[in-house]
């Protein structure tokens, strides 16, 4: 297929499409390097913008992803789709896509709140908090980075929790880890979803190869009236994708 040039739809839009068609089609296999910019603006007679301009849509939209140094790759098609408005264990999310879950604390503490953290989890600006900070595998890669911080009679608790869920090799979130605690069951939470640029401690929590585009959730998470956790959490763009079923009635 070639490109056309009388058409409205920008010429590297239509390059993109035709990368896209050649991944579907599998002309061009997961892991598998893509040709040069130069070779790709030779084989469609566009400029290296047009080129790189179409291969920064299709990393954008998670077709391919850029290794320093090395060239341009297909991403493994493994998508994981999470549903919004259900809550599904990260275990069962990932089950679902023939991937092996496994979960990593990287850090706990306990650390002294701010005017922020105060406000929302309604402590005193005196009060100590617990931070817990997972990685969440897929088949072995991290997929997911969570940042938890907790009122301190909470966060001791999930903290010796995920200890030994670590311990006996249990894949968990936070939310798995509550039905571990007596007295708390989170009720409802409040969710902010965005596409960010990874910063450096993302990018290599995450072994991203470079900083790159990722979905970041921010959520507040409640036991009826009382906030109980803070939490941002930072997914590889190539690896989820969220949606909703919305009602048209």
């Amino acid at each position: 297929m070639n490109l056309k040039r009388e058409q409205a739809t920008p010429l590297y839009v239509q390059l993109k499409k035709l990368i896209e068609q050649k991944i579907v089609s599998g002309d061009w296999k997961p892991e598998e390097q893509i040709p040069s910019e130069r070779e790709l603006g030779k084989d469609y007679e566009v400029s290296r913008i047009t080129v790189r301009q179409a291969i920064n849509l299709a990393v954008h939209e998670g077709l391919l992803y850029r290794t320093h140094g090395k060239g341009t790759f297909v991403t493994s098609q493994t998508t994981i789709k999470q549903e919004l408005s259900k809550v599904d264990t990260f275990q069962s999310s990932l089950s679902q896509h023939g991937l092996v879950a496994s979960t990593d604390i990287i850090k706990t503490d306990k650390t002294v709140t701010d005017l922020q953290l105060s406000t929302l989890l309604n402590d005193e600006i005196t009060d100590p908090l617990c931070n817990l900070q997972l990685v969440g595998y897929g088949d072995e890669t991290p997929v997911v980075f969570y940042d938890s911080f907790f009122p301190l009679d909470i966060g001791t608790q999930l903290i010796e929790a995920g200890k030994k869920e670590v311990e006996e090799g249990n894949p968990f979130t936070t939310l798995d880890l509550y039905k571990k605690i007596n007295d708390i069951t989170p009720t409802k939470s409040r969710q902010t979803f965005e596409s960010i640029l990874s910063d450096e401690r993302i990018t290599k929590v995450l072994k991203l190869e470079e900083i790159t585009p990722i979905f970041k959730v921010t959520s507040i998470i409640y036991a009826s009236e009382r906030p109980i956790e803070y939490r941002t959490s930072y997914y590889k763009g190539d690896k989820y994708k969220f949606f909703i079923t919305r009602s048209m009635n």
